[in-house]
């Protein structure tokens, strides 16, 4: 009796190891699209509705990465502080080759169609205005993904992320 309960037992475990063997394959192949979808994700630089650039998420990445700080407000929750990665939003909007001295403000679009504008004082802010890509040292992910990217742009001074904008494709520089 204690034979045929061992060998169950022992099947159980094999079978149990098949499946994190062939989990373990399916989630390296849905990380590395994942990675390639974030990659390629295009943000659109903008002025007065004309596109001047468009960048990949490797080029943007190149314009000077920083880790930041911000505290996430939602739902009448207390802020929760997160560390995010990105690159300052008048980086690349300069990188793009425009210029910002006699701009009034930024629209920042989301793919849900909702929009943001952004005072230029809040933009010229040192460390403040980011287009992030990371949370936590994990890509945020598109939409389709559960995410709020694959950018998202975060005022990191704006103190209960009321201006906050996810699912960001582009910026139109308001002249």
């Amino acid at each position: 009796m204690k034979t045929k309960q061992n060998k169950w037992i022992v099947m159980i475990i094999m079978g149990l190891a098949v499946v994190l063997v062939i989990t373990g394959r399916l989630n390296r192949d849905v990380a590395a699209t994942k990675a390639k979808l974030n990659e390629e994700a295009v943000f659109i630089v903008m002025e007065s509705g004309q596109e001047a650039a468009s960048w990949h998420m490797g080029e943007i990445q190149a314009m000077g990465e920083s880790d930041f700080e911000a505290n996430l407000k939602t739902n009448g929750k207390e802020p929760i502080p997160y560390s995010y990665t990105g690159v300052l939003l008048k980086t690349i909007i300069e990188e793009s080759g425009l210029d910002l001295s006699d701009a009034k403000g930024v629209v920042v679009t989301a793919a849900d169609g909702y929009a943001v504008t952004v005072t230029m004082e809040k933009l010229m802010a040192d460390d403040n205005v980011y287009l992030a890509y990371m949370r936590e040292g994990q890509l945020i992910g598109t939409r389709e993904e559960g995410g709020k990217g694959p950018y998202q742009m975060i005022i990191s001074k704006d103190k209960f992320s009321q201006y906050w904008c996810k699912y960001a494709l582009s910026v139109d520089v308001q002249k």
